[in-house]
């Protein structure tokens, strides 16, 4: 592809009705008009503030009407219809990014298949709604605030350090109280290594270039702590060359990009 291809559809009928999507893909969002986005895209040096997976494709033969994303927000993680950032323009703008090694995209559904290690990322990223946050923090609302306090705090002093430094560590005090320690992109990573890394164990692989293959946080390598990898921006999932640029939906327009050469110029960064 020469360039970004302007798509004549919305969002919605151009890339959930058509079927474009693909399970476990990654989003990147801008929120306009959000005082945190902003400190987020400030302390990062970002386009990007939030990000969030595909979980369910839209099939109406299954009675899925519509595709649905996973993501870590101010009260834990949930599930949302995509339609909340597509049809929203004035508000959000979106960049979707896509794992394309054909060990991650082939349909085979045994061994080392695809779409095992697929259901694999989704299926852990599921399991922490249950197992970290409904019983103890959805029902919270003081706790949700609390968060987005130390997440306004952290990330403006981001901007001053050393890029390779740039890292949104949630403070320990944040783990005392309780508060969502999920930083959205940070869930993401986190899902895709250990839904991976689950299913090199099931199946006895001892490769370890697919694990290094879904870390998209620049700093692990020399530390792949929870920490670490919770610690992952929404910068480093849009600069992240592993991750395939696929679509960006900006001002409500659809653009197709195969880089990110691609995504720079609808983003107006050429």
């Amino acid at each position: 592809m020469d360039g970004p291809i302007k798509l004549s559809g919305k969002a919605m009928p151009e890339l959930v009705d058509k079927g474009k999507l693909k399970r476990a893909d990654v989003l990147v969002t801008r929120s306009k008009g959000s005082l945190l986005g902003w400190l987020i895209r400030f302390g990062t040096r970002s386009y990007w503030n939030h990000a969030a997976m595909v979980y369910v494709i839209r099939n109406p033969e299954l009675g899925y009407d519509s595709t649905f994303i996973i993501e870590s927000g101010g009260g834990g993680i949930d599930i949302h219809n995509i339609a909340h950032y597509f049809e929203r323009p004035k508000k959000y703008d979106v960049g979707i990014k896509r794992l394309e090694k054909d060990w991650f995209q082939n349909d085979m559904n045994d061994g080392d298949g695809g779409l095992r290690f697929r259901r694999k990322v989704r299926g852990f990223a599921l399991e922490e709604i249950d197992d970290k946050y409904n019983h103890r923090l959805i029902v919270d609302i003081a706790r949700k605030i609390l968060r987005q306090l130390v997440l306004a705090a952290i990330f403006p002093w981001l901007r001053w350090k050393e890029p390779s430094q740039r890292r949104a560590r949630v403070p320990g005090i944040a783990s005392r109280l309780d508060i969502n320690a999920y930083i959205c992109s940070g869930f993401v990573q986190w899902a895709y290594y250990r839904g991976v890394g689950k299913v090199l164990e099931e199946t006895g692989d001892t490769d370890n270039q697919k694990l290094q293959d879904v870390i998209f946080n620049p700093e692990v390598g020399h530390d792949d702590s929870e920490e670490v990898l919770l610690s992952t921006t929404p910068a480093d999932l849009a600069n992240s060359d592993k991750l395939t640029w696929k679509y960006i939906v900006k001002d409500g327009n659809v653009w197709e990009v195969s880089g990110q050469n691609d995504a720079d110029s609808v983003l107006g960064k050429n």
